[in-house]
């Protein structure tokens, strides 16, 4: 199975444009597959990031794949804002909407991957049936509490990764949060093939090759 990296650019100082720009050059450089965005509204969960402006601005400046996780109340909201963009992965999360199965089509309609994303505190039961609908493309398992930047990887993540994997073979997992190159491994071998990263990436002495690293070997 091929792996895939996405770099997150929540390290960052995001609103020096200039800084961004370098740091999404560099990155498509060493061989990331999408820039992903943590879009935080200040409601779902306590921080605010950016919107839709920025990743627009991303979007000239990179051939990368656009990967857009939505971390806010009432996604319904934005939607269109992204779909406009043709991000290729529009991710909410299930605890955000209650209707997450017609969002899941508006996005699949717009020929976008769309994702359903689940905090640490969600059993990944709860989101089998939709899984099994073939509505969604992407799984997003928080491996931390959504919301804030540097926290530690929450032991267990890779076992929901497992039991998700159980619901479909064909599914996209992605897992963000505390991804790091101890970790990654065990991520791949429970059914993980995309891996968020922050720090791990920007902050590595050789980039090109901790993506690599990242991906690991395929199989």
């Amino acid at each position: 199975m091929f792996q895939r990296v996405s770099a997150s650019i929540l390290c960052l100082d995001y609103n020096n444009r200039e800084v961004l720009k370098q740091a999404v050059s560099d990155v498509e450089k060493a061989g990331a597959n999408f820039i992903h965005f943590d879009v935080m509204d200040g409601k779902f969960v306590s921080q605010k990031t950016f919107d839709h402006q920025l990743v627009n601005f991303v979007k000239d400046n990179t051939n990368l794949l656009l990967d857009v996780h939505l971390m806010v109340e009432n996604p319904e909201a934005v939607i269109d804002d992204y779909i406009k963009l043709e991000a290729d992965i529009i991710t909410f999360h299930y605890e955000a909407t209650k209707d997450p199965a017609s969002l899941l089509k508006k996005i699949k309609d717009k020929n976008i991957l769309a994702g359903i994303a689940i905090s640490p505190k969600t059993p990944a039961y709860k989101i089998r049936e939709l899984v099994k609908s073939g509505l969604v493309d992407v799984v997003l398992v928080m491996s931390v509490e959504p919301g804030n930047y540097g926290q530690s990887f929450i032991p267990g993540s890779a076992e929901k990764v497992a039991e998700i994997r159980e619901f479909s073979r064909g599914v996209y997992i992605e897992v963000d949060g505390g991804v790091n190159l101890k970790n990654a491994k065990l991520l791949r071998r429970m059914g993980s093939n995309i891996l968020v990263s922050a720090s791990t990436i920007f902050n590595a002495r050789n980039m090109k090759k901790t993506i690599k690293d990242l991906k690991g070997k395929p199989f």
